[in-house]
């Protein structure tokens, strides 16, 4: 029964991952559907753009969160920690299933990188230190957000695989082997246009939508 009732984690990760913050905040905030506009993303860059910046720094931080707040409860049970490592990996893959393919928005969400960071800075705050100072030079230098959030990933999914490949019972390499690649693919837009030099740069106002005040 417990065996049961630890596997019914999955789908609750995958149901808290598929909570479309941004969509909400762009509906309550400004009665629009954040997909249809910007890039189509229900992320804080896209919520940025689309409704500023208050917003978007609530989208991050609730984003973060749903990552962060389900697999720090399923560490501190001391069950999952001995016997079951490997579900905290799973959960923390559906967590970010959930998040871009959300079964509460029409499976049409975000790219999942806070959520992403969020789970990082649980699992292994190493990597998720790393992906942040990756970030941050990128984007001041490039004033790119993708490409900061491409590599930024990229550094915390190695980080991850390193450490974890030498720690018994921690499965923390078969979330990041996972997770890693899908952060990139879910890019595969934005890596089309830095590679023809088209992509979007931080600050640039390339949509108005709508004036919030």
């Amino acid at each position: 029964m417990k065996q049961q009732i630890l596997l019914l984690m999955v789908p609750v990760s995958y149901s808290i991952g598929g909570i479309p913050v941004g969509w909400i905040i762009g509906k309550l905030k400004a009665g629009i559907d954040i997909r249809k506009h910007g890039s189509q993303s229900t992320g804080a860059t896209n919520a940025l753009r689309i409704l500023g910046t208050k917003s978007a720094i609530l989208v991050l931080i609730l984003d973060f969160l749903k990552g962060a707040i389900p697999i720090f409860c399923l560490m501190l049970i001391d069950e999952i920690n001995s016997n079951n490592a490997i579900l905290i990996a799973i959960c923390g893959i559906a967590i970010i299933f959930g998040h871009n393919w959300p079964i509460f928005a029409g499976f049409k969400g975000g790219k999942g990188v806070a959520s992403a960071v969020g789970i990082a800075t649980v699992l292994n705050p190493l990597s998720a230190l790393a992906a942040i100072l990756t970030f941050l030079p990128i984007l001041f230098i490039t004033r790119y957000v993708s490409l900061g959030s491409i590599l930024g990933a990229i550094t915390a999914m190695i980080i991850l695989v390193v450490q974890s490949i030498s720690v018994i019972n921690d499965y923390n390499y078969l979330y990041a082997l996972i997770v890693g690649p899908l952060l990139v693919v879910k890019h595969h837009e934005n890596i089309g246009r830095l590679l023809k030099g088209h992509e979007n740069k931080f600050g640039e106002k390339l949509w108005q939508v709508c004036k919030i005040r």
